[in-house]
């Protein structure tokens, strides 16, 4: 059977560890020095080490023939543990995160190790262990036998109590930089003897985000389709990334107030079988990209594009001010959740770049034709007028939001509170009739006076507030107003019993 690449090349000693120069430099030394702690804690993303790292040391601490901290792999000691053995204890939490699994491996510890000096303790994903899991845990933990070594491991370290945080060493693996890993991918295609380009190697890096792992099984996946000699064009079509000038096209389109070429290059876009989420992520890079062009940024590494592409996004930067591509960045960052729950999200994704034509006259005027009537206004004299009549007239003048944009930003807001499972709240909130957006205050309207009275508080409304402004920052404010005139009967009934204090009687 063919090893699939991410296993083919798990790192061996600490020197094949990619991108973790300051754990590894630490554990060596303590390697080295004999100045082991009898806790350690990986932590951080999928795919950046920490289990290699941990079946790594673990042969390293027993290792006789050690050098520069890195196990030699060739001792009796290593070759045994590198078989499946009784010193190298590898538990998934996720599948063993019982208080009586624990209970077991705090009456084995107490057994010393056949092999070498040492019995490492591997748990993974050691946050799914139950509460009294971890209480079972504590004390083993703290004060293990000296023959003991713990390391677990963990890709949400928010939800480990205190408790197990103070006991342990903690070291945080970190997502791998783009030239990191488009440099390990190099090299694993060279040891296979893989053809390439370089345009696929950086599309390849992208797509693992980060991960050494998802980028080689992403890898792995190319070049099985490409039959090993893997060119830009075929990487595109099995990581199904859109393609940069149809995003180009989009940009362009919206710069020139096109909507005919606009939504010819959506149809072009996503017409291919492209994810519409996965282009509304691609637009959201490339615009980012544009904005950090803009305030002088060359760096190709923080960029994440190809040198000779370049000169193209600083072309497209130009077209645009750089207040309107900060609003265009957070509109595309902002819809990727709405496009998740849309039934249409094509239409949605439409809508959003529309949007964007709209507002461009206002957001970066310097792009369009200047209109012939701005000559002709310096020469009409300027009435003066009272200072508190216009901040009345504008605020009077305040055009309401588009309804759709705030029935996109309602859903996003009652998906946020079922998240959080504020469910009280959430079932009052499914009482309201109607919201509208004017200026920065958000106004949610509702006949039914129970709900009312449970959303009328200053508390819940700054919840409300708070969780629409991560969708729209421009919301400061969220009110509720109860529609008397078209409440319920029985609303209307229990608003005078309260009134009269339950003294008066209705006829059923």
């Amino acid at each position: 059977m063919n090893l699939a690449l991410y296993r083919e090349f798990r790192p061996r000693n600490f020197d094949e560890v990619v991108g973790q120069d300051f754990i590894i430099q630490t554990l060596k030394n303590q390697i080295k020095t004999d100045k082991l702690t009898h806790a350690y804690l990986f932590c951080g993303p999928r795919g950046t080490g920490k289990t290699s790292t941990a079946k790594i040391f673990a042969r390293a601490v027993n290792c006789t023939h050690s050098t520069d901290g890195n196990p030699c792999n060739m001792c009796a000691e290593c070759v045994a543990l590198n078989e499946p053995n009784t010193d190298i204890v590898e538990i998934d939490a996720a599948s063993n995160n019982r208080v009586e699994e624990i209970r077991d491996l705090r009456e084995k510890v107490n057994f010393p190790p056949l092999i070498g000096k040492y019995k490492v303790y591997i748990i993974d994903e050691v946050h799914m262990l139950t509460d009294s899991a971890f209480n079972a845990l504590l004390k083993t933990l703290e004060e293990p036998p000296k023959h003991v070594i713990f390391i677990l491991a963990t890709t949400e370290i928010h939800k480990l109590p205190a408790t197990i945080l103070s006991r342990c060493t903690r070291f945080d693996f970190k997502l791998l930089p783009m030239n990191t890993l488009v440099e390990h991918l190099k090299s694993v295609f060279d040891k296979k003897q893989i053809k390439y380009d370089e345009k696929s190697l950086h599309l390849i890096a992208k797509a693992g985000e980060g991960s050494v792992r998802d980028m080689l099984s992403v890898a792995d996946s190319v070049a099985s389709f490409c039959n090993y000699d893997i060119t830009y064009e075929n990487t595109e079509k099995v990581i199904g990334l859109s393609n940069k000038d149809s995003i180009k096209n989009i940009l362009l389109s919206i710069a020139n107030n096109d909507i005919n070429n606009l939504f010819a290059s959506i149809k072009m876009a996503i017409g291919t079988g492209k994810n519409i989420q996965v282009l509304c992520k691609e637009m959201a890079d490339f615009i980012k990209n544009l904005v950090l062009i803009k305030v002088g940024v060359n760096d190709y590494t923080i960029l994440d594009i190809l040198p000779g592409e370049f000169s193209t996004y600083l072309d497209i930067s130009n077209k645009f001010s750089i207040d309107y591509l900060k609003r265009a960045f957070s509109k595309f960052a902002s819809i990727e959740l709405d496009l998740k729950y849309s039934l249409n999200p094509e239409n949605l994704f439409e809508s959003a770049c529309l949007e964007l034509i709209n507002s461009l006259p206002t957001q970066a005027q310097n792009a369009l034709t200047p209109e012939p009537t701005k000559a002709a206004q310096p020469t009409q004299p300027a009435q003066p007028t009272p200072p508190a009549e216009p901040i009345q007239h504008e605020t009077q003048k305040v055009e309401p939001k588009a309804q759709t944009e705030i029935e996109r930003l309602w859903g996003n807001v009652l998906i946020k509170v079922k998240e959080n499972n504020m469910f009280a709240l959430f079932n009052a909130l499914k009482n309201v009739n109607k919201v509208e957006g004017i200026a920065n205050k958000l106004i949610i309207h509702t006949n039914d006076l129970s709900s009312y009275e449970m959303i009328d508080n200053p508390d819940r409304l700054g919840v409300l507030c708070k969780l629409a402004n991560l969708f729209d920052e421009s919301v400061h404010a969220v009110e509720i107003l109860y529609d008397k005139d078209t409440a319920s009967t029985q609303d209307i009934k229990d608003n005078l019993k309260e009134v009269f204090k339950n003294k008066i009687k209705f006829k059923e």
